[in-house]
């Protein structure tokens, strides 16, 4: 059977989560199109292989030269067979009609991407459970860019020979790299992405306060990085916004602050202390990445 579609997931010490996730994608409704599952192994050292290879029906690719999921997916797409390639990650879950849905608005050519919705599991703490609540993974927000709508690859469908046009994911960016993808496409291709709910994920969000904030800060570096590629293309980041962004992380530290006054409930208090990591995370990456790649009007 020749495999319509290639379901690409990027793994690097993944031994939490892969094995939900494989059971996932062997679950897909069986009305599913003709489809091959990759998994590229990006040089685990925790077993995250030796689970990969217990299931027959996975391919499992090895990409240990480069790090990174830019490489990782690039590896399973130079061994995928499929027209399109649907991307998901190995911390996510996706649902029966997942590949179905996704697939379907590529039958018109003038769909070169699609998103599906990214959702947050059942929470196993208080971090998650506010991640969810935050929707920190919303694909309405990232196709509502202000510059150029894209797809996140947690959730990510395009036609493979779209994805070589631009020679695939840029490795040599740290973060973003799921904008400037999608921004190449749209501009080789003059398509436009598409947005279908059904097409649903369960992302396995980070579950402490140190992962939370680490995730916040490499979110919110993308910024400079893909100023610092795509120059004048990419409009400035006006002062104000960094002021406004300084204004209502002050904002949130003393809001945190009244939050952790004797009486105060335990979940205002958490729910405070978290939206005031994130904000620092996020300003936190913007100035590191700035200073790193010299694009200081990012901070």
């Amino acid at each position: 059977m020749t495999p319509e579609v290639s379901v690409v997931v990027p793994a690097y010490n993944a031994s939490r989560t892969i094995e939900r996730c494989i059971q996932s994608l062997l679950e897909l409704a069986p009305d599913s199109p003709p489809h091959e599952i990759i998994i590229v192994d990006n040089g685990s050292d925790d077993g995250t292989a030796e689970t990969i290879r217990k299931h027959p029906r996975i391919t499992l690719v090895e990409e240990k030269a480069v790090r990174g999921p830019s490489a990782a997916r690039n590896a399973g797409v130079r061994a995928a067979a499929g027209a399109v390639i649907a991307f998901t990650d190995a911390d996510c879950v996706v649902t029966p009609g997942w590949l179905l849905h996704g697939v379907a608005p590529l039958g018109d050519p003038a769909v070169c991407g699609v998103a599906g919705l990214i959702m947050g599991v059942e929470p196993k703490n208080e971090v998650q459970q506010w991640m969810n609540s935050r929707n920190i993974l919303d694909a309405r927000a990232a196709l509502a860019n202000p510059f150029r709508p894209y797809v996140q690859t947690a959730n990510a469908f395009f036609r493979r020979e779209d994805f070589w046009k631009v020679n695939g994911f840029d490795t040599g960016l740290l973060c973003g790299e799921d904008c400037d993808l999608s921004w190449r496409i749209l501009e080789a291709t003059q398509g436009r992405l598409e947005l279908v709910p059904e097409a649903l994920v369960y992302h396995d969000h980070r579950c402490s306060v140190r992962g939370l904030s680490r995730q916040s800060s490499k979110n919110a570096s993308a910024g400079a990085y893909l100023a610092a590629k795509w120059g004048d293309a990419l409009p400035p980041k006006y002062w104000k916004v960094s002021v406004w962004e300084c204004l209502d992380l002050m904002r949130s530290g003393l809001h945190y602050a009244g939050a952790s006054l004797p009486g105060a409930p335990p979940a205002d208090r958490m729910n405070a202390k978290l939206d005031f990591l994130h904000r620092l995370g996020r300003k936190k990456g913007m100035i590191a990445s700035a200073w790193r790649t010299g694009q200081y009007g990012r901070w």
